[in-house]
Parts: structure tokens; sequence; C-alpha cells
């Protein structure tokens, strides 16, 4: 773990510095791609602004959901503005708390919804990368016990790297979202689900920490994971409907 950077005599956390700057990032190529869809750069940097504040509302409502049987606990440790300042978010929470800031966004300024999600979530993956790198630095959301050349050592084993393969995973869906966002935008949305749901799927299984929370065998994530994946599905069926019709 290397949770801080120092400089000088300051401290940096730097999961809060990857998260800031994957955002800072994104900020800026949605700006960019924004012009294609003929959105001012002032207007895509107030869109941003609403989805990271519905991010960090979303992560930390979920979190508090997720560990409601240890809520009384980690009052009692932390206190209660600490709660809010010193625990963690979950992703999935963050997802849709953007989801809906951009709803909202799309309200206030008379834009399509799905036009301004579809560009919100082109750069979603890359912002999720940059922010896993953050996760391994801080030493959250580590990996299973694993005895192989490809691991790394942190909380006193040896672990599954999942931090770094989610944000590699991450960076190859957010080129492939590219590539259809200049060419067929419509795709977007259930192609950001649907391949999300099978990362984060697939990846939930080589995750150590256990404070996402569980439903039976399967992590609260993995099932939000499947949940994605068959709005997936039912996107595609739409999209296909829609398609026919005008074609008739």
């Amino acid at each position: 773990m290397f949770p801080n950077l120092h400089v000088f005599s300051f401290i940096v956390p730097l999961y809060p510095l990857c998260v800031a700057a994957g955002f800072l990032i994104g900020t800026v190529i949605v700006m960019y791609l924004g012009k294609k869809l003929e959105i001012s750069e002032n207007k895509s940097f107030i869109l941003m602004c609403f989805v990271e504040i519905g991010v960090i509302l979303g992560g930390k409502i979920l979190f508090l959901v997720v560990n409601i049987h240890n809520l009384a606990r980690i009052f009692e440790n932390l206190g209660f503005l600490a709660v809010f300042t010193k625990t963690g978010f979950v992703f999935f929470g963050g997802l849709f708390g953007g989801i809906i800031a951009v709803l909202a966004f799309s309200k206030i300024y008379k834009f399509l919804f799905r036009e301004i999600l579809s560009l919100v979530l082109s750069v979603a993956p890359l912002i999720h990368a940059i922010g896993r790198i953050g996760c391994l630095c801080a030493g959250c959301c580590y990996g299973i016990e694993w005895a192989r050349q490809t691991a790394i050592f942190i909380h006193n084993a040896y672990r599954f790297p999942i931090q770094l393969l989610e944000a590699l995973l991450n960076l190859i869906l957010f080129f492939i979202l590219q590539v259809f966002f200049i060419q067929k935008k419509e795709f977007i949305i259930p192609l950001y689900f649907g391949g999300y749901g099978i990362i984060r799927f697939f990846c939930e299984f080589f995750r150590g920490d256990m404070q996402r929370g569980f439903i039976g065998v399967l992590s609260v994530s993995s099932w939000i994971s499947i949940v994605c994946i068959l709005l997936c599905i039912l996107e595609f069926f739409c999209i296909r409907k829609l398609r026919y019709t005008c074609n008739e």
C-alpha cells in the first residue's frame, strides 16, 4: 500500500487524489466530446459537477445501506461526521447517483436524457479505472489471497491484484465505448451496462474484502451486476424494436 504522497511538509492522500484526477480528465474529455453534440464547454463542465455530486452522494448512501448492520459500531467508533468523511463508497451507488444527477441536469437545461447519459457513460470507465488505482494505493477493495507471481503484498498477505485488473478492463471498455460514440451512440448505454456488469461480476470472485456486503452466496455488487446485464439485454431489445418500427 502507498496511501499518501508526501510533498514537502504536506501529506496528500492518494485515493481522493486519483478520484479527483479521474474526474478532471473525464471532464476534459466530456467537454471535447460534448462539442460533437452541440453542447457548450460551460454546460459540459456544469454537467460533470452535477455528476460528481451525484456520485459522491450515491456512493456514500449505498455504503451505509450495505453496512447497515455495522452502523451503530461505526458511528460509535468514528462519530457522526467522520462516518461521512472517513468511510468508503460503493461504486454502484455512485453510478446510479450519477445517473440521477444526469437526469436532473437534463431536465433543468432541456437536454435529451439518453444523449447526455451516453456522453457521460462513454467516459465513466476511464474515471473508474483511475479511481481503482487509488483503491490500490489506499489498500481498499483488495483481492483474495493468491500464491502466484502476479500477487501483490497487501494486508499482511499476498493477494490477487484485483484493483489493477479492474482498472485494465475498465480502460479497455473505455476505448470500446469511444469507438461506438463516434459511430453508433445509441449502443453506448447498453454496452456500458452489459460490459461493466460482466467485468464486475467476474471481478467479484477475486475480491477478498468483505465490507461490500453479501446476499446469499453472492455479494451485493454481484447481484447489481446481474441487474446491469439484464438492463443491457432489455436496452438492445428496445433499440432493435425502435429500428424495426422506424423502418416500417
